[in-house]
């Protein structure tokens, strides 16, 4: 008994499209799979954290899964960081201890600029308690953000200078700025606008001028601002618990030559 070979024809062009929607069906269901995985993933980190204890049937019922699929879960959150643990015996279960995790950080561009630019000033600083495991922590921080912000934070820091704490009797007639004034400051350094100052001099005499927040320095726990000064026309040091009020003004500013600024505290200071 002989066989029959059946060849199918199917033109190019069809052919093509028939393809394609395979493919597309194949992705779609991987998509499909991938979100429903992650939204379960996201109920059972809440129903851990709403609950001392859970027990495994407990959580099977809520998630609608298997004993398996439930234990697959639970080992890849551990492995992931989650501190879950559990408790057998009478009266045990899955417990995620302390109701501990972060599920998402979503942070804008200056909050990440700030965030690794406060990391390296407090390792900077060489505080012998709580900053062991700082370095590692900033690496980590500075390898997850995409390469405009690595760039970005890179440029900044070498424009923040930090050197020995102040001495007594600069500290004992300092007083902390308020907030409004060091967040305006801020904004000025890091994105190189002009920035009017109401300054008070160790002589009590009040002047507005117009800066340039070219560098800045740290001799804890006081800051100093490494300016441009529209109205001297010069560089010139601000200390800046004596700026009374600021204000952005219109227009930025490109940096100048390091050596208008630092050669003479070069010898003092280290950039972050």
């Amino acid at each position: 008994m002989g066989y029959i070979h059946l060849r199918w024809n199917i033109p190019t062009g069809v052919k093509n499209k028939v393809n394609y929607a395979v493919i597309w069906h194949i992705r779609l269901m991987t998509n499909t799979s991938f979100e429903q995985r992650a939204e379960r993933r996201n109920r059972l980190i809440g129903l851990l954290r709403s609950e001392e204890h859970w027990k495994t049937s407990d959580l099977r019922e809520h998630l609608g899964i298997s004993q398996r699929t439930l234990m697959r879960e639970l080992a890849e959150l551990r492995q992931a960081g989650y501190p879950i643990e559990s408790d057998r015996g009478r009266g045990g279960g899955i417990r995620l201890n302390g109701r501990w995790g972060i599920e998402r950080l979503n942070l804008n561009h200056q909050e990440v600029v700030e965030l690794i630019l406060s990391l390296a000033i407090m390792e900077s600083l060489q505080s012998p308690l709580l900053t062991s495991n700082l370095k590692g922590i900033k690496q980590k921080l500075f390898q997850a953000f995409p390469q405009k912000q690595r760039s970005a934070v890179s440029n900044i820091r070498k424009r923040i200078m930090i050197g020995d704490n102040a001495r007594a009797n600069v500290v004992s007639h300092y007083t902390a700025p308020i907030q409004r004034i060091s967040e305006s400051i801020a904004e000025s350094f890091l994105r190189q606008n002009c920035l009017e100052i109401e300054y008070q001099s160790e002589a009590g005499e009040r002047t507005v001028r117009v800066i340039e927040a070219q560098y800045i320095l740290l001799n804890w726990p006081i800051w100093y601002i490494l300016a441009w000064d529209h109205l001297r026309s010069s560089s010139r040091v601000f200390r800046i618990d004596r700026i009374k009020n600021t204000r952005i003004v219109d227009g930025s500013f490109q940096l100048r030559q390091k050596q208008l600024f630092t050669d003479i505290y070069t010898p003092f200071y280290q950039t972050i």
